[in-house]
């Protein structure tokens, strides 16, 4: 594939935070992002059984799930911190989709759909260990900013103007 997408086998929905496949998706970039951190900050299991923030719906946020082929493949979300910033969340892509410009795709969606809703700027952080996910947005054009949301589980956070 060459690090394309195929257009012709490549769909993003809207889906509600507790939809089944969701759920499924959800758990996995979990146990991905959170399972190396400290037990004592987060509950893996109590976090996939909470699922992905709930106000990824409207009016102020979405949830996209990504399928090629008809299968769930990508994961992500996008949801306004204020007037002019929105924030990218819960975004993970199927390992045996990576490097096939999934990322980028999500990325570009979640973006569009901010800056239609007036957004001038687009958030997120991570954790330095997640190093495709960081390598991913440098490459997008985000560059690090200070910790924005105090998130203890994140130790890098991410800008980009729109």
């Amino acid at each position: 594939m060459g690090g394309q997408i195929q257009q012709s086998s490549f769909a993003f929905e809207v889906r509600p935070p507790d939809d089944l496949e969701v759920a499924s998706l959800y758990a996995d970039f979990v146990r991905e992002a959170d399972g190396p951190l400290d037990p004592a900050v987060v509950d893996v299991e109590g976090e996939i059984a909470a699922g992905p923030p709930g106000d990824l719906v409207e009016p102020n946020g979405v949830l996209l799930l990504g399928t090629v082929d008809g299968e769930p493949a990508v994961l992500g979300g996008v949801r306004h911190l204020d007037t002019e910033t929105a924030e990218i969340k819960s975004m993970y892509v199927v390992p045996e989709h990576r490097g096939r410009g999934l990322g980028g795709a999500i990325i570009a969606e979640l973006e569009r759909i901010a800056r239609e809703r007036g957004c001038r700027a687009v958030r997120l952080d991570t954790s330095a260990y997640l190093t495709p996910a960081v390598a991913l947005y440098r490459s997008a054009g985000y560059r690090e900013v200070g910790d924005y949301n105090g998130n203890p589980k994140a130790d890098l956070w991410f800008e980009r103007q729109l």
